[in-house]
């Protein structure tokens, strides 16, 4: 009798063994994601995995994007691993967002925005891919660099924001981006640039051809946006102002020397990033490229580098539609005017071509025409961004 209970026995722990380790395998197995289920996205041309949360580092720093929420927040890592938020961890992390405007209407993609997202881990890094069905896809891809540089230089991100458009018919796309920093805030000094050391009121760049960077530090870290050089995609507006202002206009409307208060918060300084016009065809993309660094090396040096093109292996992804080879013009794209290369012209007339498709009654003739207008201008646009 006590021979068949010790059987028993052993039989159970046995069994209880087996499962505590299959467990034990699965969740391994779900945490560092097998190679064998990347999948391909067929817009970039990058291999991704899905997960709820992507939490990736490389170098002293660290990233961490919630699907859920769209939100994603950046931290610079210490010697003994202790993380240091880049951007304030407001509502979050959701107070740093990108926003997508697809013609007239406009998209806030973080969690207020309502818009579909998945957040995806890569080979590279990290992904946000938000789907506005039969509209556009907007995809947010961090990149880490390669492994073998100096701490500086591996503490980079390449961010690369790709539209997609998804309409059947032609149609302008606008990216602006809004971090909410938060380093300078106590420091003294909330901004500096390559040519201003010392930035504590609002303040506008139509260009970043002279200063080229902007940063905010303290004595325990810093966050480097670099926005001129190399691959960098120029910006069609930089602002800097209290994060509340950011937000109510397109371009955001300020008034330099004007202190980051505002009715809402106190001291409260961010930085808003324009970039211009993508005029996409159905399933064409566009690319904007901007880095982002967590080292205190000075910007420019960091721009040198990457224009030596050392820190960033070849990317994997496909080029911008936007940005192919140069082509002989059709006559009807050479006889645009500026007139027409006007966007509120542009826009018009994609709102006028969409109304006459949605009426009762078609006039072919005119739509046709008015098409081939579109198509005409579209073909110019690109041709002038070459």
């Amino acid at each position: 009798m006590k021979l068949k209970q010790k059987t028993f026995c052993a039989c159970i722990l046995f069994a209880l063994f087996l499962s505590v380790l299959a467990f034990s395998q699965e969740e391994k197995q779900e945490e560092a994601g097998s190679l064998d289920v990347y999948q391909l996205d067929e817009y970039t041309g990058l291999n991704y995995i899905p997960e709820k949360k992507v939490d990736v580092s490389n170098g002293s720093l660290r990233i961490q994007l919630w699907g859920s929420k769209g939100a994603f927040s950046v931290y610079s890592v210490g010697a003994k691993g202790k993380k240091l938020p880049l951007f304030s961890s407001s509502d979050s992390f959701s107070s740093s967002y990108f926003v997508l405007r697809a013609g007239k209407k406009e998209y806030v993609l973080n969690s207020e925005g309502g818009v579909a997202c998945e957040s995806r881990r890569t080979e590279r890094g990290a992904q946000l891919c938000f789907l506005i069905p039969k509209k556009a896809c907007f995809l947010v891809d961090f990149a880490f660099p390669d492994d073998a540089l100096s701490a500086d230089l591996k503490s980079m991100l390449r961010v690369s924001l790709y539209t997609i458009n998804l309409e059947d018919k032609p149609q302008t796309f606008t990216v602006k981006g809004i971090f909410d920093t938060i380093l300078g805030e106590n420091s003294g000094v909330h901004f500096s640039t390559g040519t201003l050391p010392k930035l504590n009121t609002q303040k506008q760049f139509h260009s970043m051809d002279h200063d080229r960077w902007i940063r905010s530090a303290n004595k325990k870290a810093s966050v480097c946006f670099l926005l001129d050089g190399a691959d960098i995609s120029k910006p069609e507006a930089v602002t800097l102002a209290a994060v509340g202002e950011l937000s109510k206009y397109w371009v955001p409307v300020v008034h330099d020397g004007r202190s980051f208060n505002s009715a809402q918060a106190y001291n409260n300084s961010a930085v808003a990033v324009n970039w211009s016009t993508a005029y996409l065809l159905p399933q064409e993309k566009d690319v904007k490229t901007f880095y982002i660094s967590g080292s205190t090396m000075e910007g420019n040096e960091l721009i040198s580098a990457l224009e030596q093109g050392t820190v960033f292996p070849v990317y994997p992804s496909l080029p911008s539609d936007t940005d192919a080879a140069e082509v002989e013009l059709s006559a009807a794209a050479q006889a645009v005017t500026e007139e027409q290369l006007d966007p509120e012209y542009i826009q018009n007339l994609i709102d006028y071509i969409s109304s006459l498709e949605n009426g009762e009654s078609i006039e072919k003739e005119e739509l046709e025409s008015l098409n081939k207008e579109l198509d005409a201008i579209f073909e110019r646009l690109r041709a002038i961004k070459r």
